[in-house]
């Protein structure tokens, strides 16, 4: 008989704060203090490259600031979402509608820009906003993988309106945050893991931070499987790879997923946008990302050649739905059952 009370589906682990991020953690987890007076500096530029979590510290950035301001009117959206929902304001002939709703904002979390480079209406746009948002106090926090001389086909007013706010770095971590990672996440997962082991792990795994999220559940699947602790024995044939725990390919994901909405995988790789494909195509790529640590990349190629910040979209919207979805939790354990028959 199935539980009246679903299960809820694993939250992510909280931020770590670690050497390479704490400036930016210190001053975005601030941005809220003082608003909506006026700041120097109502702009940060986020800057890092792919995987160090970025998306995470935005996303603490917006959670924060909904905290402190629960009347702020905030939007946290990709730059290539920005740039769709533009292209759709100008075909229905609703741009002003769409720049009107934008320039409400207390504060804009815009990720990824570099996903717009080229696309020279929308890049103007986003100078236009900015400077409206500039000019109503609001705050701006902008994600990027370069610094914004090195984005083509940015104006020099767009150019300097970036570097007139505040660039916070995040560094890749060295071997001793990635060890530190690696005990954070396994805390949150309630899995033991012995210090050395981690510290072990953290000299030898040359992944991102992104990609360190995987490897718990993978190490425990391989303990199962063995019948044996998270220990360094466990961790060198972890790494060997001599006998790798079982794990669902990327098709075999689709495909459940595909039968638990009654849809067809080959639907859900194509480049269907509609309402029945799109949900579980995000739901499809939200468990190849949480169960294989799959790179953005990778995900957006196998779901019909898509970019990455489509997956970085699909993520975030169904990270947010499993907070207070208790249907969608239901499926999401049910397919995680499915997929990872000991468990994650």
């Amino acid at each position: 008989m199935a539980s009246p009370h679903p299960a809820r589906a694993p939250k992510p682990a909280p931020f770590l704060v670690l050497p390479q991020n704490a400036q930016a953690h210190a001053v975005l987890t601030t941005l809220g203090e003082g608003w909506p007076s006026a700041d120097p500096h109502p702009l940060i530029y986020l800057l890092g490259p792919s995987g160090v979590g970025k998306s995470a510290l935005a996303r603490l950035a917006l959670q924060t600031f909904q905290k402190q301001h629960p009347q702020a009117l905030c939007e946290s959206l990709t730059a290539s979402h920005f740039s769709a929902q533009l292209a759709e304001a100008s075909d229905d002939h609703t741009i002003p509608l769409f720049q009107a709703a934008l320039r409400e904002l207390d504060l804009l979390i815009l990720e990824d820009l570099s996903s717009i480079e080229g696309r020279p209406e929308t890049v103007q746009q986003l100078l236009n906003l900015l400077n409206t948002l500039e000019q109503r106090g609001s705050r701006v926090v902008v994600t990027a993988s370069r610094p914004p001389g090195t984005l083509a086909g940015f104006p020099a007013r767009l150019v300097s309106r970036l570097r007139g706010g505040v660039t916070l770095r995040i560094q890749p971590g060295d071997a001793e945050a990635r060890a530190r990672l690696l005990q954070h996440f396994a805390r949150h997962a309630r899995v033991p893991l012995p210090q050395d082991t981690a510290i072990w792990l953290g000299n030898r795994l040359t992944v991102t931070n992104a990609e360190l999220v995987s490897v718990i559940p993978r190490l425990a699947a391989l303990g199962r499987q063995h019948h044996r602790p998270l220990d360094l024995e466990l961790a060198r044939r972890f790494l060997a790879q001599d006998e790798p725990p079982t794990l669902p390919t990327p098709a075999a994901i689709g495909k459940a997923v595909a039968t638990e909405f009654a849809v067809k995988l080959a639907e859900l790789r194509s480049s269907s946008r509609t309402r029945q494909l799109a949900f579980p195509r995000q739901v499809a790529m939200w468990l190849t990302r949480h169960l294989l640590g799959t790179s953005l990349q990778e995900v957006g190629a196998f779901y019909g050649g898509r970019d990455h910040t489509t997956v970085v979209h699909a993520c975030q919207q169904i990270t947010r739905l499993l907070e207070s979805d208790p249907l969608l939790q239901s499926r999401v354990e049910k397919l995680k059952r499915q997929l990872l028959p000991t468990g994650t």
